[in-house]
């Protein structure tokens, strides 16, 4: 062991001196075979010695990072008994390993393996064979291989084995258990096929995009634009000023905005309502403004539907959008009833319809002026049902001359 050993230090050294040649690292489509050296240390209970232990490993790099693995060890040892006679033993362990490399691209590029095969024990024939042993095995680890040239490497190992369903009589552990292992190990690794490593890169010094061994124009400072052969092109030739004639000035056209014939603040260019009455609120292309919302109530009542309060907010963002203006709550109800209890009903209504859009809009009281009409003015009849809802009703009406009362 101990020989086996300085033989893996002077190994590292003489890898660690050696300068790389070229690009290195994991090369996908790649084969790689890897003779180990090692040392396999047996679980106690195992009566076995430790011992060196001598390797092979055949692989193919499907990618980079991941590569598959067949691995072969040879440990040839013997049992372990304070007292009695020992046995030789042959200890050969094979597995199909599934490996995962880091930093594939580097000169150092460590890996984690895992795998599974079998562990085959053949005792020296004084025991009558009765003592060979044939177990499945598990294994996981892990290494690194450290690239000196492309095709070569320093290869360290360190794997976990569990041997499993042991059943040799010198194992004290036997019983079908499941035995403990350690092999650490080093080597070479050799690669070959797969796609040859791309060429490096020519230098170019000054970064134009145009290889030293072409530019003609070395050192141009970066981001300047270059040719073919790292030069700047020659700048053009200045352009003529041209020939700058008089312009005529030509007085500019009368100016159709500049009028406003019906007074009512909006220039003839956009009016496309002329000949407003004064006094009359207009909306952007002078047209007069009308809003009409009907608001219809419950029998013998006077509270605000939910479903108009969208409604209501659409009156509020209109009074908001001409503040100026005074509009008329008119409420009504059906025919049933006595003519004064609808009439002081269909005040409460219109009421209402103020109340809740001075509280929940902040509208001016000033602006809003409600009246109630009774039943006098129906828009339904009121010999059906459908007619009666129709009529129970407040009106919101913008623009108009409010009646007194």
């Amino acid at each position: 062991m101990k020989l086996v050993m300085q033989s893996f230090y002077v190994a590292v050294a003489v890898m660690l001196l050696v300068a790389p040649a070229a690009l290195a690292g994991q090369r996908e489509g790649a084969f790689t075979l890897s003779p180990l050296v090692g040392y396999h240390v047996f679980e106690g209970d195992q009566n076995t010695d430790d011992a060196a232990s001598y390797g092979l490993a055949f692989g193919y790099n499907i990618t980079k990072h991941w590569a598959v693995e067949l691995d072969a060890r040879y440990t040839p040892t013997e049992t372990d008994f304070d007292g009695g006679d020992n046995y030789d033993i042959d200890v050969w362990t094979g597995s199909l390993n599934a490996l995962y490399h880091f930093n594939p691209d580097g000169l150092f590029v460590p890996y984690l393996a895992a795998g599974f095969g079998g562990m085959v024990f053949e005792v020296d024939e004084g025991t009558g064979g009765r003592d060979d042993d044939e177990d499945f095995m598990l294994n996981a680890g892990a290494g690194f291989k450290y690239f000196f040239i492309d095709d070569l490497a320093l290869r360290v190992d360190a794997r976990y084995i569990a041997d499993l369903h042991s059943d040799r009589n010198y194992d004290q552990g036997s019983g079908d258990d499941t035995d403990h292992n350690l092999i650490a190990s080093a080597g070479l690794v050799w690669q070959f096929g797969g796609p040859p490593p791309a060429p490096a890169a020519e230098a170019d010094s000054d970064m134009d995009g145009v290889p030293d061994s072409r530019d003609k124009c070395p050192g141009t400072p970066l981001g300047v634009a270059v040719d073919a052969v790292g030069c700047p092109p020659a700048p053009p030739k200045p352009t003529p000023a041209p020939e700058i004639k008089p312009v005529p000035v030509v007085p500019p056209p009368p100016d159709p905005c500049a009028n406003d014939d019906d007074g009512d603040g909006v220039p003839n260019c956009r009016d496309k309502c002329p000949g407003t009455e004064k006094g009359i609120i207009v909306d952007e292309f002078g047209c007069p403004v009308k809003f009409n919302l009907q608001i219809e109530f419950d029998f013998n009542k006077a509270q605000i539907r939910p479903e108009y309060h969208a409604k209501l907010k659409e009156v509020a963002a209109f009074v908001n959008k001409y503040p100026d203006t005074k509009f008329l709550l008119a409420g009504h109800t059906d025919s049933k009833g006595t003519d004064q209890y609808n009439k002081a009903l269909s005040e409460r209504r219109a009421a209402a319809v103020k109340k809740y859009l001075v509280e929940e809009f902040g509208i001016a009281a000033h602006l809003l002026h409600p009246r109630g009409y009774g039943e006098s003015r129906p828009i339904a009849d009121n010999a059906t049902d459908e007619g009666r809802q129709k009529n129970r009703r407040v009106e919101v009406i913008c623009c108009i001359i409010i009646p007194e009362q």
